[in-house]
């Protein structure tokens, strides 16, 4: 069943205060406390028969704006900045051989710190030459600082990190190699500038209604897979499927064996690829997300594709692969055979950008 949220938030004595409204399974759940610290008080209350869980969640959330809380100006708030100084590394990173290391220890707990409290916002990131930093907008500056501390000391691999608040990001000069021209190296730092200008100007926090539902998608019931078992994965993968976590056919001739590809599906070949899936394939399946690392997903999930990914299970036989193109690439005698059966008569349609 679909799941929806309004958060809302108070200023009161120099502290920002939320309330966290949720629905799922008829019921919704309210949540309030101060932010940085889990919910000091939580009710449940079921949802009458016959009224939808978002008109519900709607009513609920309008009783809290009656009593001040609501979005707050951006403006009103500071901005957190993870700065980490990692290992070069060239290509996506979850190709990276530190990056589990460094998503499980660091980023995975603190992102699930800043959630559960409601103390933090992400609000983007940047990677270049070894600096990886991850921005979030936070409501309680001194324990958003003492959290990520916490988790960075408890954390089994160490990486340099800079933490830093502020009414704006810390920024990072990209470098330039000093062969480049002077006018050039000039003309590269005011493209930079005003790229950064730009960008600090457009995100929207808090965007349109306040009383407007965010839907809460399955993504977020993914498992993450680290250690041994996700060493042997991704070795078994790059042996057997030349995928070391960037590109692969049809945007690289790297498999080793015959795909067929396709620009783009239709929901309903979508849902036949998964029926096939879920009768011939061996449970659990996992995603290797280019940008994200690799999990343990559900069937229903195959085609929540990542920006660049691949989806396979433990035998290896067959693999899909999602590109930034949005191509669809298939792997393995018997799925490459069922995909072409699937759109016998519509042949154009393979292989072809």
């Amino acid at each position: 069943m679909d799941k929806h949220r309004i958060i809302l938030y108070k200023q009161s004595e120099g502290r920002w205060h939320y309330v966290r409204l949720t629905t799922s399974d008829g019921r919704c759940l309210t949540e309030s406390g101060v932010c940085g610290q889990k919910p000091s008080l939580s009710l449940s209350s079921a949802i009458p028969e016959g009224v939808a869980s978002t008109d519900f969640l709607k009513e609920k959330a309008t009783s809290w704006l009656d009593q001040g809380y609501g979005k707050p100006n951006q403006q009103q708030l500071h901005v957190m900045t993870l700065h980490f100084q990692m290992r070069r590394w060239h290509g996506y990173p979850a190709g990276a051989p530190w990056f589990d290391d460094w998503k499980s220890g660091y980023i995975d707990p603190i992102q699930e710190e800043l959630e559960a409290t409601c103390n933090g916002i992400p609000r983007g990131n940047e990677r270049f030459s070894g600096n990886y930093l991850n921005y979030y907008i936070v409501f309680n500056t001194d324990l958003a600082l003492e959290k990520v501390e916490q988790i960075a000391a408890a954390a089994p691999v160490k990486f340099l990190l800079d933490i830093h608040i502020g009414r704006r990001e810390k920024q990072v000069q990209i470098p330039i190699d000093p062969n480049v021209p002077e006018y050039l190296r000039t003309l590269f730092r005011i493209v930079e500038k005003s790229a950064r200008t730009i960008a600090s100007e457009l995100p929207v926090l808090f965007q349109g209604d306040p009383l407007q539902p965010e839907q809460l998608s399955n993504e977020q019931q993914k498992t993450r897979i680290i250690g041994e078992k996700a060493q042997h994965l991704r070795k078994e993968l790059t042996q057997k499927w030349n995928f070391d976590s960037n590109f692969w056919d049809p945007l690289k001739p790297a498999s080793p064996s015959e795909v067929v590809f396709l620009n783009g599906m239709a929901e309903d070949k979508k849902s036949a690829i998964v029926q096939l899936l879920a009768k011939h394939v061996q449970i659990p399946l996992y995603l290797l997300d280019c940008e994200e690392g690799l999990f343990e997903i559900e069937v229903d999930q195959i085609f929540s594709s990542p920006h660049e990914g691949m989806v396979f299970d433990a035998t290896l036989d067959w693999v899909i692969y999602f590109s930034h193109h949005y191509t669809i690439t298939f792997g393995g005698d018997w799925l490459v055979t069922a995909v072409t059966n699937l759109y016998h008569g519509e042949e154009e349609k393979l292989n072809s950008w």
